[in-house]
C-alpha cells in the first residue's frame, strides 16, 4: 500500500465556479438530486489532485461517471485521447454535449453505468473498448460496485482499467484499502488487495462539494497489477467464497462453510472442509481474519488446486 499519490500537480484551466454551475442548472430547469449523488467539485485545487492522480498522457480512453454540469468533463477532454461521460440525469446529460462544443473526442452516454450491481452497461463497455482509465468524482452510492466490476471485468479482459482515480466516501476509501483484522476489512479490501495497487491521496472536505455531502471524501488511485491478477485461477469462484464468508461475518469460517448456502460453492462439505485445510486456514477464524492471499489460495483449492 502507498500511503500518497505522487505529488505532480495539474492546474485546471477553466473549472467552474459555484455561481457558474448554479447558473447551468438554472438555465436548464435543473437542481441537484440527492437520490442520485449529485454533489458538484467546485474546489479547483481538489480537481487538480484529481487530475494527476489519474496521470493521462494524451493517449487514453477515459470513463467518467457522473459527468454533470461537465466541469471535470472539459479537463479531461484536453488531456486524454477520448472520454466516454456517463450521465444517469438524462436532462443534464442531453446538455452535455452543446455545453462542451460537440467535440469530436467525447461520447455522451444516458444511463446508468452499471446494468445490474456484477455488470457494467455492454452501451459504456462497448463505447470503451479494451482499454481504458477511469477518472471520475463518483456518486457514493455506486463507488464500491463500480470498482470491483472494474477490476473483475479486467481480470476477464472485457476492459482493462489500468488505472482508477476518483474522489469516494472517505469511509468506502478506507474499506477499499482495509487491511486484514480491522473491521472496514472485506470483500472490496480484498479484491482489491489481490488484482491491484491502491494509493491514498487528499482527504477531500464536504466544502469542496456543492450541494455539501455530510461526510469528507477522498482521493483513491487503483492500478490494475497484471502479475498479481495473473495468480487468480477463476475470478467468480474467489468472488463467491468471498461473498458467502462476509455475508456471515460473526461467524467463524469453519461454521459458515458447513451452513446450508455453502452449496453454492460445492455440494460436498468433504471438499469444504480439505479446502480449508489445504489454504492453511483455521476453521476458528472468522473471515476477518483471513488474509486476501488466504482467501485466493481457498479458492484455488476448491477448484482442485495444490
Amino acid at each position: 500500500m502507498i500511503s500518497a499519490i505522487l505529488p505532480r500537480r495539474i492546474r485546471p484551466t477553466d473549472v467552474q465556479t459555484l455561481t457558474e454551475i448554479r447558473d447551468i442548472l438554472k438555465r436548464s430547469g435543473f437542481r441537484p438530486q440527492k437520490r442520485l449523488g449529485q454533489n458538484f467539485l467546485i474546489d479547483k485545487n481538489l480537481m487538480g489532485k484529481l487530475l494527476a492522480a489519474g496521470e493521462l498522457t494524451g493517449t487514453e480512453t477515459v470513463l467518467e461517471v457522473g459527468a454533470g454540469t461537465g466541469s471535470l468533463t472539459e479537463e479531461l477532454l484536453s488531456l486524454a485521447r477520448r472520454v466516454v461521460a456517463v450521465e444517469i440525469d438524462r436532462g443534464m446529460c442531453k446538455q452535455l454535449p452543446r455545453a462542451m462544443g460537440d467535440r469530436e473526442n467525447l461520447v455522451v452516454i444516458c444511463g446508468d453505468v452499471l446494468s445490474s450491481k456484477h455488470a457494467i452497461s455492454s452501451a459504456v463497455l462497448d463505447a470503451l473498448g479494451k482499454r481504458a482509465v477511469l477518472v471520475a468524482n463518483l456518486p457514493y452510492s455506486i463507488a464500491t460496485p463500480l470498482v470491483a466490476q472494474c477490476l473483475v471485468d479486467s481480470w476477464r479482459g472485457v476492459c482493462v482499467f489500468d488505472r482508477l482515480a476518483f474522489t469516494v466516501q472517505r469511509e468506502v476509501a478506507e474499506r477499499m484499502t482495509a487491511a486484514v483484522g480491522g473491521s472496514a476489512y472485506g470483500p472490496i479490501s480484498v479484491l482489491v488487495s489481490l488484482l491491484s495497487r491502491a494509493i491514498l491521496g487528499s482527504v477531500v472536505p464536504p466544502s469542496a462539494f456543492w450541494p455539501a455531502p455530510k461526510v469528507a471524501g477522498q482521493i483513491v488511485r487503483i492500478d490494475y497489477d497484471t502479475r498479481s491478477a495473473s495468480r487468480i485461477a477463476d475470478i467468480d469462484v474467489l468472488m463467491g467464497v468471498v461473498r458467502l464468508a462476509f455475508g456471515q461475518r460473526r461467524k467463524q469460517i469453519g461454521t459458515i462453510f458447513r451452513g446450508k448456502q455453502a452449496k453454492l460453492l460445492t455440494e460436498d462439505p468433504d471438499a469444504l472442509r480439505g479446502a480449508l485445510s489445504a489454504a492453511g486456514i483455521d476453521e476458528r477464524f472468522r473471515p476477518e481474519q483471513i488474509s486476501p492471499e488466504a482467501f485466493a489460495a481457498l479458492a484455488h483449492a476448491l477448484m482442485g488446486g495444490s
